[in-house]
């Protein structure tokens, strides 16, 4: 008979399949990697004061966003 409790993780913690931590990583890779060309898309068309206008507005939404969980998880 084969005991697994050193595998198990603490109680209250979840554990996530390594598939969904590799999707996770790819997904924010490729977000950080569409941003880029559409900072310099924008710089070009416009210049630089309109995609410093959108980095603004994105940290400001992202800031929001984190807020927004923080009060959920308290």
């Amino acid at each position: 008979m084969r005991s697994d409790k050193g595998n198990n993780p603490p109680h209250g913690v979840r554990q996530q399949p390594e598939a969904s931590l590799d999707l996770f990583a790819n997904a924010l890779s490729f977000i950080g990697l569409n941003l880029i060309w559409l900072f310099f898309a924008v710089w070009m068309l416009f210049g630089m004061v309109p995609v410093l206008f959108f980095a603004l507005l994105l940290n400001h939404m992202i800031n929001r966003l984190e807020d927004r969980i923080a009060q959920e998880q308290s």
